[in-house]
């Protein structure tokens, strides 16, 4: 597992445009991307939207009497997303392919879907102490020093994990433009032993998860630039522009121009 590069910080737009006082910490190591708090605040629903970015989030709901705790894989397109009842929620978003999942979960129980676990079994009563902390960085030292016990407790990695590893980093540093071809020119593999190997830890395909990182990409790209839309299309991967903006509607929901009117209405690009 990569414990300590930041190679994409995948975003979540409806979480961006869509709730209050949002809080973002960075934390390039042990395979998270960020730490995230919010308030969804009185009179907001409790359900927003979820984008395809290939990663696993926890997030805990944090009432006054209780802590909900949910697990989500990645979608395959704009989905509903559950975050509880309460308002206060501080979310963990694991780097593309990363994340440790204790015994009991897998993937296939949470690609395009939200499950509600224990958050204890991530750590003793650590729902308790995130709980209690005062603010977004505790609450992050929390998290980190139980989620170390998992990463550096895990036995050496089996060849199917070492390949694993490998697909997972030479698609996020391709910015998920590299073949099946040159991954299988690159291991000795078939590609169908690699797709078996890769659909196991993951439950999507690898292009699959390139096509993930190639939306990524855009929405950072549109965050920061203000390229041409053909050049733009190149720039992160897609055959032209009328496939890039095809594949952002079927992803986000709305068209590149609507994300993009909603970011001038929001003044959001926080995280």
């Amino acid at each position: 597992m990569r414990r300590d590069t930041t190679i994409i910080n995948p975003r979540q737009l409806y979480i961006e445009l869509g709730v209050d006082e949002l809080k973002k910490l960075n934390c390039p190591q042990l395979g998270i991307s960020h730490f995230y708090e919010f308030s969804l605040g009185q009179g907001k629903t409790h359900e927003l939207k979820a984008v395809p970015d290939g990663s696993i989030d926890l997030l805990f709901n944090i009432g006054s009497d209780k802590v909900t705790t949910y697990i989500s894989g990645t979608v395959f397109s704009v989905k509903d997303w559950n975050l509880g009842d309460a308002d206060l929620c501080f979310g963990v978003r694991f780097q593309p392919g990363q994340g440790i999942l204790p015994k009991d979960l897998t993937m296939d129980m949470l690609v395009n879907n939200d499950v509600e676990i224990d958050g204890n079994i991530f750590g003793e009563n650590l729902t308790e102490k995130i709980a209690l902390a005062d603010n977004i960085v505790d609450r992050s030292r929390i998290f980190k020093e139980a989620y170390e016990t998992l990463v550096y407790g895990r036995p050496d990695l089996s060849d199917k994990e070492k390949i694993n590893e490998y697909l997972v980093s030479r698609i996020t540093r391709a910015k998920g433009c590299v073949s099946m071809n040159e991954l299988v020119d690159e291991t000795n593999y078939s590609a169908c032993y690699l797709r078996r190997v890769f659909k196991n830890y993951h439950s999507i395909s690898p292009k699959q998860f390139a096509q993930y990182i190639r939306f990524q990409i855009l929405l950072e790209k549109l965050k920061t630039g203000n390229m041409r839309y053909d050049e733009l299309a190149l720039e992160c991967g897609y055959y032209d522009e009328a496939h890039m903006m095809k594949g952002f509607k079927n992803y986000a929901g709305i068209t590149i121009e609507q994300y993009r009117k909603l970011q001038e209405i929001t003044g959001r690009n926080r995280i």
